[in-house]
């Protein structure tokens, strides 16, 4: 249960970091903290430890898949938050992430 503790307290610093600087106009910072690949390399050691290195490369290439629909998610936001608002524009994108995401899983 301890452990579960340290990954929210990660998760949270990440988050917290990430506001700051985006709040204080430091957006290139901000996208670097939020994209630092801190969360995937503790992902990726604490399923070694716990599973092993197949499911570490099984978790990795699966991963993969996901890259795209991010990036139609984000790309999503740039355009539409300024047309439809910000609640629209991450509706519209967290849909096409998850939308694409069930596409490639399912041609997969």
């Amino acid at each position: 249960m301890l452990e579960f503790i340290g990954y929210f307290l990660i998760g949270g610093i990440v988050v917290s970091l990430t506001t700051y600087y985006g709040a204080k106009g430091d957006s290139f910072l901000a996208a670097f903290i939020s994209q630092f690949p801190s969360m995937t390399v503790l992902i990726f050691f604490l399923m070694y430890t716990q599973s092993g290195k197949e499911e570490v490369i099984s978790y990795a290439k699966n991963f993969v898949y996901t890259v795209p629909p991010w990036i139609l998610y984000v790309v999503a936001v740039v355009l539409l938050c300024e047309r439809i608002g910000i609640w629209w524009a991450l509706a519209t994108g967290v849909t096409l992430y998850v939308g694409t995401c069930m596409l490639l899983a399912y041609i997969k």
